[in-house]
């Protein structure tokens, strides 16, 4: 009996693992999420890919130390890369961008994607980015590498 329990366990582990391996790929656009409350930051994201500009997302809460991290990095940079990439912020505890969270599929946080001109995700990352490595990464995304 406990064999069998032990055996249903892993099952529905290995299950859970490979549903969650599966993500969202880069070279994509994350599937439209249609809601009946639209939220400003998914205009922003819509204005950057109609401008034909880059964006940084970075999905993260304000209680969490690594984001805490993370958004340094993030305001550090950002006027150094103004104008060339679009930088958005979107706080997972934030109602108002559960839409965003549920289309990105974000399960752990801090999150980056980043986005090309048209919108694809060209990368993502869990966890902090350290700030030379994300000026770098940027750099590549600006110039459109």
């Amino acid at each position: 009996m406990k064999l069998k329990a032990t055996v249903l366990i892993v099952l529905v582990a290995a299950v859970v693992a490979l549903f969650a391996a599966k993500g969202i790929k880069s070279g994509s656009a994350p599937e439209e999420y249609s809601s009946n409350t639209a939220s400003q930051t998914a205009s922003l994201i819509e204005e950057a890919k109609q401008k034909g500009q880059p964006a940084w997302l970075l999905f993260h809460s304000t209680t969490c130390q690594s984001c805490i991290e993370m958004e340094a990095v993030y305001n550090a940079l950002k006027p150094e890369f103004e104008g060339k990439v679009a930088f958005i912020n979107i706080n997972v505890n934030d109602p108002a961008e559960q839409d965003l969270c549920v289309q990105y599929q974000i399960q752990y946080i801090p999150t980056t994607f980043f986005l090309n001109s048209k919108g694809e995700i060209t990368f993502n990352y869990v966890g902090v980015i350290q700030q030379d490595e994300m000026r770098a990464k940027l750099k590549e995304l600006a110039e459109g590498k």
